[in-house]
């Protein structure tokens, strides 16, 4: 057990505008880390967590494809972190740039060297926190968290199965989860997901093409907002999302 550790603001700052200087240091891990002028730049928090960093897995040819997994790993060896502690870009920079830099580096960087057009923009995208639509799309290990929390809460009987489902499709994700009007109104992607799980058993998964489920979101929108649809009871919240969902399909059959 040790202690997990965070940077402090002054260092994630120090940090951010070193970045094009030190873009190499990203690229490679045999590099030492930066060295801060900020006095104190680390700090423990309370919460003391096994070794976790191993469980963290990568494919080099399909880095996406262990995106479940490791949201369920990291969920699972962070569940005492609440939900305002995730939210704390300290943590998950700190992380990103120490115990977890190799994970980072091959699942963001592949492809790219410190040269690269549009490298030092992947390293502030995932090695750092640009506001809060960063901490569940982008960063490199909150992501991971917030993926596992909303899959625990959406299904707690198969967290798995919701992932694999919601990470099929790029579309999917962002409008289920990158959007906070949805993942935080836990009924409306409950009963969403309820619709999704049933049509990927199916073989031409229909609702997973680009024109019909852009068509299905428009619809609710059109409803009355996620925000609204939230305050419906659920059996009348099931039929709706239903009937958009068939009304979606037959408009771009």
């Amino acid at each position: 057990m040790a202690p997990l550790q965070y940077y402090t603001l002054e260092a994630v700052s120090e940090l951010r505008q070193l970045v094009q200087t030190n873009v190499g240091w990203y690229f490679d891990l045999s590099a030492p880390e930066p060295i801060l002028a900020a006095k104190t730049p680390r700090r423990d928090t309370k919460l003391e967590l096994p070794q976790w960093q191993d469980l963290l897995s990568i494919n080099e040819h399909r880095p996406a494809s262990t995106d479940a997994a490791n949201a369920l790993a990291l969920f699972e060896s962070f569940s005492q972190l609440s939900p305002y502690q995730a939210s704390d870009q300290r943590v998950w920079t700190y992380l990103c740039h120490n115990e977890c830099r190799s994970y980072v580096a091959a699942r963001w960087l592949r492809g790219y060297d410190p040269d690269s057009p549009g490298a030092i923009e992947r390293v502030l995208n995932h090695f750092f926190v640009r506001g809060n639509r960063s901490l569940i799309r982008d960063n490199g290990l909150s992501r991971l968290w917030w993926l596992g929390s909303i899959a625990h809460k959406a299904d707690p009987a198969e967290p798995r199965r919701f992932l694999d489902i919601l990470l099929y499709r790029q579309d999917v994700r962002s409008a289920l989860i990158e959007r906070p009007s949805v993942s935080m109104n836990l009924d409306v992607l409950k009963a969403i997901y309820a619709v999704m799980k049933e049509d990927f058993e199916t073989e031409d998964r229909a609702l997973f093409q680009r024109g019909p489920f852009r068509e299905w979101m428009k619809n609710l929108n059109r409803r009355g907002g996620v925000i609204l649809l939230d305050a419906v009871p659920p059996p009348t919240l099931d039929a709706l999302i239903r009937a958009e969902a068939e009304r979606a399909l037959s408009a771009t059959a």
